[in-house]
């Protein structure tokens, strides 16, 4: 019932779609391979998020399906998991996501935005971005990144 329930959950999903899913056996674990992240891949999805392993990452890399998770491991999540349902509130890695939340990922990290905070949310982002911005050449300028923190107020 589990593998069911995930393997539907999946190819019910619709593009532009986010894959979260939490392993709660740990980071030794993959929630995911190459099968399931092609599959989201071919439906659009945009990502995925892992609390817990992934597997197959030359494959995922390959196909250019983004996929955040804990580590890299060789095992699967065959009887290692239990299928909670579609489209519901879960914790990942201590932050609660619902359906309707917008999930931003790169190098950096995932970032879980409530959609009721979006705008304000995005102009905040934009101002600290703008400012780091500024502070770069000023910081190659000056060779301090002291007097940068100074003249721009943030770190």
């Amino acid at each position: 019932a589990a593998l069911s329930g995930m393997l539907a959950a999946i190819d019910q999903g619709q593009a532009g779609s986010v894959y979260i899913m939490v392993v709660e056996d740990g980071a030794n674990i993959a929630g995911m391979g190459g099968l399931m992240g092609t599959t989201m891949w071919a439906r659009g999805f945009a990502g995925a998020v892992i609390d817990g392993g992934v597997r197959d990452v030359g494959h995922l890399r390959k196909i250019g399906f983004p996929v955040f998770a804990l580590g890299m491991v060789p095992s699967t999540s065959v009887n290692h998991y239990r299928f909670a349902g579609a489209n519901i509130p879960v914790v990942c890695d201590g932050v609660r996501v619902e359906a309707a939340d917008i999930v931003v990922a790169d190098n950096d990290g995932v970032v879980v935005v409530p959609r009721a905070r979006a705008e304000q949310v995005l102009a905040l982002a934009q101002e600290m971005d703008f400012k780091e911005h500024s502070m770069y050449p000023y910081i190659e300028k000056y060779k301090s990144i002291e007097e940068a923190v100074k003249k721009f107020g943030r770190l």
